[in-house]
């Protein structure tokens, strides 16, 4: 049974005619006539009965009308939704996230991606890094943003490198410098991440190498975490400039921290990751563009 047949099938049931099915199909009257004949023998008896030089329905007709009106409405919804996918204004988005930019900058970049795609709908979900690339690794989720933590051969990661910046309360006179060193940091308070973190270690190194006291006081899981010990006054803290521009997301009025370059300089990469072994679909390579385009903006502020 072809869908041409069907077509041609139910032209002649509406119009009553041969003639005007043709028409209507940009088709010869033989053409129409022989795919009605093709339809009848394909599924064994015939539709019409032919008196007078017209074409009567038999029962059964009126119930494969019913039944190739449905598959052939529904073929017209399918051909308007996979143009749709194709003009990016359909689709599912599966997203994981590192914790810090599921709370305020995915968000805030998927409302205004989809704003105008009434039908793309998203799913986001915030766990660590190293979960989100065992995630990925699962083909089951199409993007994920996460530091660089691990390395799979079933992730593609398209990384990003920048230079951590140091937190300091607002009123502290290390505001007013260009530049923060160890020694402005030696021996004062400090929050940062949890030991196994990348930024700790490096930290640790640094200080060492310059004879300089590195002291954490606070030691918690993510730089969002840090956000109100250096507001308080009771530490410094040393982090990304994705992690400081999530605090002014976050802080949309008063502002208690600055944000200043550190050096010698803590290396910070994160990574656009997507399923190696899964084709991407043109919606999630266009929001994939405009996350990196975000980060690559908010690294040259």
């Amino acid at each position: 049974m072809k869908l041409q047949q069907l077509r041609a099938f139910q032209e002649v049931m509406l119009t009553d005619s041969v003639t005007k099915a043709a028409h209507n199909m940009s088709l010869t009257q033989p053409a129409v006539s022989a795919l009605i004949s093709g339809l009848e023998k394909t599924i064994g008896y015939q539709l019409f009965e032919r008196r007078g030089g017209r074409l009567h329905p038999v029962p059964e007709a009126h119930f494969l009308l019913t039944e190739a009106g449905a598959i052939l409405d529904r073929l017209g919804d399918l051909r308007g939704t996979m143009q749709g996918v194709g003009a990016l204004e359909a689709g599912h988005l599966r997203i994981a996230c590192m914790p810090v930019h599921a709370e305020k900058l995915l968000p805030q970049l998927l409302s205004r991606f989809v704003k105008n795609r009434p039908d793309v709908s998203v799913s986001l979900i915030s766990r660590s890094s190293e979960r989100v690339y065992k995630l990925l690794a699962s083909q089951r989720f199409d993007l994920g943003f996460a530091e660089v933590a691990t390395e799979s051969p079933m992730v593609d990661a398209d990384e990003m490198a920048m230079d951590c910046l140091c937190a300091v309360p607002i009123d502290d006179p290390l505001s007013k410098k260009p530049v923060i060193t160890p020694a402005d940091l030696d021996g004062r308070a400090m929050a940062s991440f949890l030991p196994q973190h990348f930024i700790p270690r490096r930290l640790y190194e640094i200080f060492e190498a310059e004879g300089r006291e590195f002291r954490i006081r606070f030691e918690v899981q993510n730089a969002a975490s840090q956000y109100v010990f250096v507001e308080d006054g009771l530490a410094c803290a040393v982090m990304s400039p994705l992690s400081a521009h999530n605090y002014r997301l976050t802080r949309p009025r008063g502002k208690r921290i600055a944000f200043i370059p550190f050096r010698p300089n803590v290396p910070y990469r994160i990574a656009i990751l997507t399923p190696a072994h899964k084709p991407l679909s043109r919606l999630v390579r266009a929001f994939a563009d405009v996350l990196k385009a975000e980060v690559q903006a908010i690294v040259s502020q």
